[in-house]
């Protein structure tokens, strides 16, 4: 969806509100979906020269299944930002399309940058609710089956307690013996 930021071009280096609905797309992570509902980015804009600065928060909820249980999980998100997005005249614009398609692919989508009085902001929104996810989603008050894989895997063992665990025990062996390097 796009966000439509003429005020800012019209008033160079004046900050505007914004409120910005969109839509994320079902994602395949570590071979689970994980959706997102509800995806609000909100905060303020301005034009600095060919810079289009976006602060704000995205809001979301996420939704998927415990790692553990396989019950179904919401994860609430909320992601401060702070971007810029390069203004780019319709000659810019073209002069970029060309030489993307001469073998810089994929490219395109690592550049903020947009044309004329339009902003897409799908995949800032996309990248944002994405890194924002833990490694894997969890129930929360934790699950039965994640406490009983916690029991079974502590997570937090000192080191000296477990020295054949770590992976320099060879090297904690020989400082505590010499105490010297």
């Amino acid at each position: 969806m796009l966000l439509d930021v003429s005020m800012a071009i019209k008033s160079e280096g004046e900050e505007f509100p914004f409120l910005h609905r969109d839509e994320i797309p079902p994602q395949e992570i570590f071979g689970d979906t994980v959706t997102f509902e509800g995806v609000l980015m909100s905060g303020f804009y301005s034009l600095e020269g060919k810079a289009l600065r976006l602060r704000g928060t995205l809001e979301t909820t996420a939704r998927g299944r415990c790692a553990a249980c396989l019950a179904p999980v919401a994860l609430p998100i909320r992601v401060e930002f702070d971007e810029s997005f390069r203004h780019m005249d319709r000659r810019e614009a073209l002069a970029e399309r060309a030489k993307d398609t001469d073998g810089a692919q994929g490219l395109e989508e690592e550049r903020l940058a947009f044309e004329g009085s339009r902003v897409e902001l799908s995949h800032l929104a996309l990248t944002l609710a994405v890194l924002e996810l833990p490694m894997r989603l969890l129930c929360d008050p934790p699950c039965d089956a994640m406490k009983a894989l916690r029991e079974d895997h502590p997570t937090h063992a000192c080191q000296k307690e477990l020295p054949d665990q770590h992976p320099f025990s060879a090297l904690q062996q020989l400082l505590t013996k010499d105490q010297e390097v």
